[in-house]
């Protein structure tokens, strides 16, 4: 299909399909980026990667598409990637198949608990058992989706659709387990996680990707690719892309809780060009160049209070979305820092010095760490342009699904089997 579409478009050079290639199609907020990949016996290899620029805004969940516009810039990126195949593989690879992620910000995603105290604890905790408090769960969370988004939106008419669901935790009378099958105890609680994302939404990037000649393999957030980076392990991933922050804390390897902030790296940028009468470009320069505390004088003075000022909102949004995000339970003491955002000089110091534990209650002393490409699990980079803090969230999301390809979750198939509120435009099988 691509094949065809490429001498309709003006043509990509001589290209051959081959088995086992996909493209992972990452929409951030200010920029698309393009990952063309191989899979191989033990690992998925990067062998084309392409970059574009956003000529459009987002206004929220129910973000209106400019189809032409960003089907263009989608398009521009694919180019690049697949241009790129040409070195690496020896001849131009144009996968059919694509995966979209789509911005964490404009998805919604919701957590939900349910305990089920059990009448016979001595028993052993059988499959039926857990199948029902598994779908009750499910239940309930949808409920609460569905009320949740009616009162954002104002509008009973709203239509969203699922786009994961997945069983992000469960406990034994107040204990963690991976599998509660064949325990004993008197309360069994499980959590889930889903994440919706508006129909009208879904239909533009179908849309989009019908212009452009793609097979949609899947269409998936990057809340759980973020928890997907951290392994096994507890904690805090903090994405900082352009023009918002999503945060995700990260239990038994799996989103927990999320939060989305308004304010990314070109907050800072914006504030530095208000201040000193500057050009964006100019002002984004002076922002990646500047480092506290090398130079005197009024200017020095005006740089730190610019930066300062944007600094201690973004610390306070992050401060209060943790607070919301963990409950009464202490919030994990690791943060992982990632995103172009987090390039800012300065921001892990503000970070380490920040009084933390004046409102949040932790285990341990909370600790700040950058992740980097190299880190994501399952994936090898074969272009060596996916180098820095920005990339590895599209790294994270290429890992996650192929992982994913490989897992067949059965309590994962039981949250899907729920029916679903009016709500859910897509009530059947998985979306």
């Amino acid at each position: 299909m691509r094949e065809f579409w490429s001498t309709i478009v003006g043509g990509r050079g001589t290209v051959r399909e081959r088995p086992g290639y996909r493209t992972i199609l990452d929409l951030g907020t200010e920029q698309i980026k393009a990952l063309v990949l191989e899979q191989g016996e033990d690992e998925a290899l990067v062998v084309g990667v392409g970059r574009a620029r956003h000529h459009q805004g987002w206004g929220g969940t129910g973000a209106v598409v400019d189809i032409p516009t960003m089907a263009r810039s989608c398009d521009q990126a694919l180019r690049q990637a697949e241009d790129m195949t040409a070195e690496t593989c020896g001849t131009q690879v144009v996968p059919d198949w694509v995966v979209v992620g789509l911005p964490n910000s404009l998805t919604l995603a919701q957590g939900f608990a349910v305990t089920h105290h059990r009448s016979s604890p001595a028993e052993r905790i059988g499959d039926k058992e857990l199948g029902g408090v598994v779908q009750r769960a499910q239940r309930l969370a949808l409920g609460q989706v569905c009320r949740k988004i009616q009162r954002v939106e104002g509008s009973h008419e709203a239509k969203v659709e699922l786009l994961e669901s997945a069983v992000t935790d469960m406990r034994v009378d107040g204990h963690s387990v991976t599998n509660p099958l064949g325990f004993r105890g008197q309360k069994l609680t499980v959590a889930v996680l889903n994440v919706v994302v508006s129909s009208s939404y879904l239909r533009a990037i179908e849309a989009v990707t019908k212009d452009l000649g793609l097979e949609v393999l899947t269409k998936v957030s990057g809340w759980q690719a973020l928890a997907y980076m951290l392994g096994e392990r507890e904690g805090i991933c903090i994405d900082v892309g352009g023009k918002a922050t999503d945060i995700v804390l990260v239990r038994n390897g799996k989103a927990w809780a999320t939060a989305s902030l308004p304010l990314g790296g070109s907050s800072f940028t914006k504030h530095v060009a208000e201040t000193f009468g500057l050009s964006w470009r100019d002002a984004e320069s002076l922002k990646l160049a500047y480092t506290p505390g090398t130079t005197k004088g009024s200017s020095e003075t005006e740089m730190s209070e610019a930066i300062g000022r944007v600094m201690r909102a973004w610390l306070g949004g992050v401060e209060m979305a943790l607070k919301r995000l963990s409950g009464s339970d202490p919030v994990p003491h690791q943060f992982n820092l990632c995103g172009g955002g987090s390039s800012l000089p300065g921001m892990v110091e503000a970070m380490r010095s920040h009084p933390w534990t004046r409102a949040l209650s932790f285990r341990r002393h909370p600790q700040v760490r950058l992740l980097q490409p190299g880190e994501v699990s399952g994936v090898l980079d074969r272009t060596g342009w996916l180098r820095g803090r920005r990339d590895v969230a599209s790294l994270a999301l290429a890992g996650y699904t192929m992982a994913g390809d490989a897992e067949e979750d059965s309590l994962e198939c039981l949250l899907w089997r729920v029916k679903r509120p009016g709500i859910f435009g897509n009530t059947e099988g998985k979306a």
